[in-house]
């Protein structure tokens, strides 16, 4: 009997040192103590998440502490630390540090959902009527919740508005008018056109993906590989004629989120594209752009972005671990975390709360960029594919020219990879 019940309920319950009895994981479930949180470097003006992870070590003392652990702010290391946790956490009689609550990109959810990564959620333990409803449908995978939205994301674009004031511009509602209000202005002020992120990493698979939706191709259609149409080709050949004209400066080859939010932030761009996190930094008051910028949603669709909160099924306090997740996902937490370190909330109702609206006017433009924010791709290969595309796209960049032919040999990669 102990054993037929380890067997049925070991794809829910996988963990260091393997399923012993039914009592022994009922025992996990339901059991409080010291967790571990493991995320990304926090990046934010006043640590709001060691912040956070303070206010329940202050209320709940002790017995159940949370040890932060900060990862490296690249996704990509993030990532390969959280996997190689995973893997030697589910090794016989494994005794490595667990990971009890991990921070997981939107991306490698459906990913680590299916390596078995990830603990499934019991909805009902969570109220997900209040959650925003994209970022719960990238938290769900194959019909099963695997983790809690935490923070969101959608692109944004920053941009200059003292200038375009000036000069009685309108923000840019296309990527055409971006090009012309950034070709007209860039004499003018001594300022470089647009920044993004262009560097060879999990940005640049980002911006690209915004750019062709926004010249109507994707990644994929109805299954199949579209990377290398007509539409997609043009989206790609935007940015690489970007960079031979000028409008984009060479250097944004090499940017990422922070080395773009530092040249908008000097006063060197008019235009940029990044997350929301970036605003309380470009307009804080000691900014020298604090008064001068205004943003708007991007000339396209935005990739959805943000970091789910799941549980490891090596966690021996996943009581504390799942009471954590709604700690953090608490409407006054998340309102901390937007409010002081820019991070868009997961919860609804914030975004019609008069009071922040009139203190964050850009929250309904946020809203809105959440509203048509699009997955990347829901592949447990995802890490390939990004790859690939990485690969592909930045030498693409170099020349106009060289974006067809570049395009075709991603597509014939990525239908090796995922067919």
């Amino acid at each position: 009997m102990k054993k037929l019940l380890c067997t049925s309920l070991a794809v829910v319950f996988v963990a260091a040192g393997a399923c012993t009895t039914g009592r022994a994981i009922d025992d996990r479930v339901h059991a409080r103590g010291p967790i571990t949180f493991v995320d990304g470097r926090d990046t934010t003006l006043d640590t709001q998440v060691k912040r956070l992870v303070d206010r329940w070590n202050n209320r709940r003392g002790i017995k159940e502490r949370v040890t932060f652990v900060e990862q490296s702010s690249s996704s990509d290391s993030h990532r390969a630390s959280l996997v190689a946790a995973a893997q030697d956490g589910a090794l016989p009689g494994a005794r490595g540090r667990c990971n009890d609550v991990m921070a997981v990109d939107a991306v490698w959810t459906a990913e680590f959902a299916r390596a078995d990564y990830l603990l499934p959620l019991d909805p009902t333990e969570f109220d997900m009527g209040k959650f925003l409803h994209v970022p719960v449908q990238n938290a769900t995978v194959d019909g099963k919740l695997y983790a809690i939205p935490a923070r969101t994301d959608a692109g944004l674009l920053f941009y200059r508005k003292d200038y375009l004031d000036e000069q009685r511009l309108s923000p840019p509602k296309t990527w055409d008018e971006l090009i012309a209000i950034a070709t007209k202005l860039m004499p003018i002020y001594d300022i470089d056109g647009y920044v993004g992120q262009l560097s060879r990493y999990e940005g640049l698979t980002v911006n690209a993906l915004e750019a062709i939706w926004a010249n109507g191709g994707d990644l994929t259609t109805d299954g199949a590989i579209t990377i290398n149409s007509p539409q997609a080709k043009q989206g790609v050949e935007m940015l690489a004629r970007g960079l031979r004209d000028g409008w984009i400066p060479r250097a944004a080859t090499g940017f990422n989120e922070e080395r773009s939010r530092e040249h908008f932030q000097a006063g060197k761009a008019l235009f940029m594209r990044n997350w929301p996190y970036a605003y309380p930094k470009v307009t804080a008051p000691d900014s020298p752009v604090a008064n001068a910028v205004g943003v708007t949603t991007l000339p396209g669709p935005s990739a959805l972005g943000g970091w789910n909160l799941a549980i490891s099924p090596c966690s021996q306090h996943q009581q504390t671990a799942r009471d954590f997740i709604r700690f953090y996902t608490e409407e006054n937490e998340q309102e901390e975390l937007f409010a002081n370190g820019g991070f868009a909330p997961t919860v609804r109702s914030l975004y019609t709360d008069p009071v922040l609206r009139g203190k964050f006017p850009y929250l309904e433009v946020l809203h809105n960029s959440l509203d048509r924010a699009r997955d990347r791709v829901q592949t447990e290969q995802y890490d390939r594919v990004s790859d690939l595309m990485q690969e592909n796209l930045h030498s693409a960049l170099d020349r106009v020219e060289g974006v067809s032919p570049r395009l075709d040999q991603l597509a014939e990669e990525m239908r090796a990879t995922l067919h």
